[in-house]
């Protein structure tokens, strides 16, 4: 949803045009209407669209995410090997737990199961990011224990779900 209605206004579909500005009333009307859950869970929709589209992002190579760190151009794929790039995309994840914190607080006395969903996320985004960090210091020991940490967390907050 985050990104799926620009580019058919973009393109002109069935006559739409002015970059979005027709839509741009919903989002006011939703951020100052009484609707504040409604807001909130529009947000979050926002935030986890935008991290799930970079986190896919980053492995297509038309986007170039890992190519920038490549020693030579003429081959991209070199990039994902370099230390570089692995504690850079780590900030990504740091940054994303960083934002669950925020959410957590934020669903305290609301909602018991999304307060778990993201009490299990800042656990599962600070050890993809430790392990990604562990990879840039060429520290492979733990890797695997910290992505299968994740892979479980993750697994209970699409339970929870």
């Amino acid at each position: 949803m985050c990104t799926t209605p620009l580019p058919m206004v973009l393109l002109g579909w069935q006559g739409a045009g002015g970059l979005g500005a027709a839509n741009v009333h919903m989002l006011i009307k939703t951020l100052v209407s009484e609707h504040t859950y409604t807001s909130a869970v529009f947000f979050y929709c926002l935030e986890f669209g935008g991290f799930w589209f970079t986190y896919g992002a980053t492995l297509v190579p038309d986007y170039g995410a890992y190519s920038a760190y490549a020693v030579h151009t003429n081959n991209p794929a070199e990039g994902l090997k370099e230390s570089e790039f692995f504690a850079t995309f780590a900030f990504f994840l740091v940054v994303m737990a960083l934002l669950c914190i925020v959410f957590l607080v934020a669903r305290l006395r609301t909602n018991t199961i999304f307060f778990l969903i993201f009490l299990l996320l800042v656990p599962t985004s600070s050890c993809l990011a430790a392990s990604f960090f562990h990879l840039a210091q060429s520290n492979v020991a733990h890797v695997a224990t910290l992505q299968n940490v994740s892979a479980i967390l993750l697994l209970a907050v699409s339970l929870l779900a």
